[in-house]
């Protein structure tokens, strides 16, 4: 048989009706199409059950079956044959009907033989062969759906349980960090110790050499508890969750310069031009940030270079930071100890009998106020301010800017520390919702600055205080 043969199963009681219908596709020149004739449903689906056909014209008034029952009939038994109904003038209802249920297509006995035929058989095969793509890409995307939920359902299970592990591990590494590193100073007191006893005993037996080894042991032991205190101090922190209230940052910096001799004036200038506006944070963790800035402000300076210590705040949206510039560093040998840092003419210094710090170690003078007017309504979000640190300082390479706030580095070994600090500053900020970076030029000095929200009165709950760290 030819394979452009189109196999037609043809269901019609009267045999004239299927007689005139084959013979008008004849006459009409239409070939290649090899016809089966049933004259009742039964006979039909035996017939559809033994041989396989390319489609199904279906007479709607059969001995057997009549009307809507035999498409439906038809639709469940071969619901992947192609089907075109046969119907009188009278019952074209039917046929729309017939097509509204799945069928293909219907035809007017009498009226729409020859090419009609053609064209209704053609077609519907056609539409159900798009009919079926359509099916098996349904089916394909649902089966996609499905193995899609699959894969996420287990997906987020391992995820879930990788994440539980996880914080398992972490919390179990933060925990022996934390301990070990406790337990180590135990034996470091001991060996500071006994090494001062040593010392003084070798003091009095006048042995220089011995003296200088002991002091070696005193300050490499000295240096491992600096860096086991740091170590503890970020452990904490990382540990800890801050809770945030309303800082009062300028008084905090008064208190922390007051706390610490290095920042005493003769030795350093710090100058902090205020008003500082009040910033939403912890204040212990703030204590710790502003405590590392200002002391490698004044660490890491030029040899014979006077540290000078610069801190003021802008608005988020305020350019002026742009204008400001780290103070070149003073020559020693060329002016006076005492000589005060100069004022610009429309600041007035804040007069403060309580704190002498004020006057000598931190000198701040007024800008237009940071602060919106009390009488303007809140904001829905809170405004950021950024703290600026700059200091006349060695600067920073560029090559080592990458990893200033890593863990453990000492970019400059000529200078004490442990390289913690700055790690401590990072993680705070963070976990107080900030961000901190810095702007640098080696021999030009550093500008550090820790970014925040501004306080509103909302925030100003005693409630929210959080835990000291």
């Amino acid at each position: 048989m030819n394979p452009n043969t189109v196999r037609v199963l043809l269901v019609e009681d009267s045999p004239s009706d299927a007689l005139v219908l084959q013979e008008s596709l004849s006459e009409a020149g239409f070939g290649g199409f090899q016809f089966t004739h049933i004259e009742c449903w039964a006979a039909a689906l035996e017939c559809l059950r033994q041989n396989q056909f390319d489609v199904l014209l279906l007479d709607l008034s059969l001995p057997d079956v009549t009307g809507r029952d035999t498409f439906l009939r038809a639709r469940a038994e071969a619901p992947h044959l192609p089907i075109v109904v046969l119907t009188g003038e009278a019952n074209e209802g039917l046929g729309l009907e017939a097509v509204r249920h799945g069928v293909q297509d219907y035809l007017i006995k009498g009226q729409t033989y020859g090419r009609y035929t053609v064209r209704a058989i053609r077609y519907a095969i056609e539409r159900k062969q798009v009919e079926d793509a359509l099916l098996r890409t349904e089916q394909a995307l649902r089966e996609s759906e499905r193995q899609l939920r699959e894969w996420n359902t287990d997906l987020e299970r391992r995820v879930a349980e990788r994440t539980a592990s996880l914080e398992e591990t972490i919390s179990d590494l933060e925990d022996f960090s934390h301990n070990i590193t406790h337990d180590l100073r135990a034996p470091l007191r001991a060996i500071r110790s006994f090494a001062q006893i040593l010392g003084e005993e070798c003091l009095a037996c006048g042995r220089p050499t011995a003296q200088e080894h002991i002091h070696r042991i005193t300050s490499a032991a000295a240096r491992m508890d600096r860096l086991i205190q740091d170590v503890l101090q970020y452990s904490r922190l990382a540990r800890s969750e801050l809770r945030l209230a309303p800082v009062d940052v300028q008084e905090l910096l008064r208190g922390i310069i007051e706390s610490y001799p290095a920042f005493q004036p003769p030795q350093v200038e710090i100058e902090i031009e205020g008003p500082l506006p009040r910033l939403l944070g912890n204040e212990a963790a703030l204590t710790q940030c502003f405590s590392n800035l200002l002391g490698n402000a004044i660490k890491f300076v030029a040899p014979g270079t006077r540290p000078q210590v610069r801190v003021w705040a802008e608005r988020e949206g305020d350019s002026k930071a742009e204008n400001r510039k780290p103070k070149e560093g003073r020559d020693p040998k060329t002016e006076k100890e005492d000589e005060p840092l100069p004022v610009e003419p429309e600041h007035t210094p804040v007069n403060d009998t309580k704190s002498p710090v004020t006057h000598h170690a931190s000198r701040i003078t007024h800008h237009l106020p940071l602060s919106p007017s009390p009488l303007a309504p809140e904001p829905a979000t809170l405004p950021t301010v950024r703290l600026w640190f700059a200091d006349n300082g060695i600067g920073i390479p560029r090559e080592a800017q990458e990893r200033i706030f890593k863990m453990f580095q000492r970019l400059d070994k000529s200078y004490d520390g442990t390289g913690v600090g700055l790690t401590v500053v990072r993680k705070a900020v963070e976990k107080m919702g900030g961000k901190v970076g810095f702007e640098s030029e080696p021999g030009r000095g550093s500008r550090f600055w820790v970014e925040l929200k501004a306080a509103g009165e909302s925030n100003s709950s005693p409630d929210a205080l959080g835990p000291d760290i």
